[in-house]
């Protein structure tokens, strides 16, 4: 499989010009944290704000077991291993092990999700297309081999179908699906002190952001997106920015701190960074946009 991936790497990077770097490097995009953070906020603060809580859940699960992985199995990427025949395209993202592949698993949960809250078999023909795209991408990048990709991709469907599965079980029972969002956060609680991953500490603090905040909204705040649009734009206008500034100010102040990165210290400062960062988009803004009746 590696010869074979080597293969169709240099095929593909063989390819080169401004319009492929462009195009794989934009379909890169839809695996990384801004993208996500304008796809969430936009759903579960204006238009579907159970779709909206699913998703993130979904998405907070399936970027945890892809860290996890990671971790575990430690494999090197294409570029370390044959830096004479592959190049690296896209070096801000090709952080920590390859092995599955971190963009492709999160971007085919949130795609795979979206099909399986909805039941809809073109939505996850949609969601195939944007998978296998994502998976060119990031072998045209170099960072990731065949096999990193296609496990990442069926990850992300086995994460969104069994996701689906257990919340329509227990939507509707406001107990048992916290005791399910519990269990979800407690199953990957050693981790913590397993890890040295800093991606697996975000990955974490994300997903027991979202359900701590999800929780706390349901109970102090119950916001509703029946609201007029330029109510919505508005929230979107404002809020994107906002969450945005808090993941790059708490960045900042932590980093004042002087952990060093690679230390437990460094680690769990991000996984607070990155809990904070949920609890601010899922409880804090929108409790401030419903009190002041926006």
């Amino acid at each position: 499989m590696k010869s074979f991936s080597i293969e169709l790497i240099e095929w593909l990077q063989s390819a080169r010009n401004v319009f492929t770097d462009a195009f794989f490097n934009g379909i890169s995009l839809l695996g990384e944290e801004y993208f996500y953070i304008i796809v969430l906020a936009t759903i579960y603060w204006t238009l579907h704000k159970k779709l909206g809580e699913f998703l993130a859940i979904s998405l907070g699960l399936g970027l945890t077991l892809n860290n996890v992985l990671k971790d575990i199995i430690a494999a090197p990427r294409p570029f370390e291993e044959y830096p004479d025949r592959v190049d690296n395209l896209r070096p801000d993202t090709a952080t920590g092990s390859a092995f599955p592949s971190g963009h492709v698993q999160g971007s085919s949960t949130l795609f795979y999700s979206i099909a399986a809250f909805f039941k809809r078999w073109k939505y996850f023909l949609i969601a195939t297309v944007l998978t296998v795209a994502m998976m060119f991408s990031r072998l045209y990048l170099g960072v990731h081999y065949v096999s990193d990709v296609l496990v990442g991709g069926a990850l992300g469907l086995a994460v969104a179908l069994l996701h689906a599965y257990f919340f329509r079980r227990f939507e509707n029972d406001k107990e048992s699906l916290h005791r399910y969002y519990s269990v979800l956060a407690f199953i990957f609680l050693a981790g913590l002190f397993l890890f040295e991953g800093k991606d697996f500490y975000r990955s974490y603090g994300l997903l027991v952001g979202i359900i701590v905040a999800v929780s706390s909204e349901k109970q102090y705040v119950n916001f509703s997106i029946d609201v007029p649009w330029k109510i919505k734009a508005l929230r979107i206008g404002v809020g994107i920015p906002f969450v945005a500034l808090t993941l790059i100010l708490l960045g900042l102040l932590f980093g004042i701190l002087g952990a060093e990165e690679g230390t437990w210290a460094f680690n769990i400062l991000e996984f607070v960074r990155y809990f904070l960062v949920a609890y601010a988009g899922f409880f804090v803004f929108p409790g401030l946009f419903h009190n002041l009746k926006k």
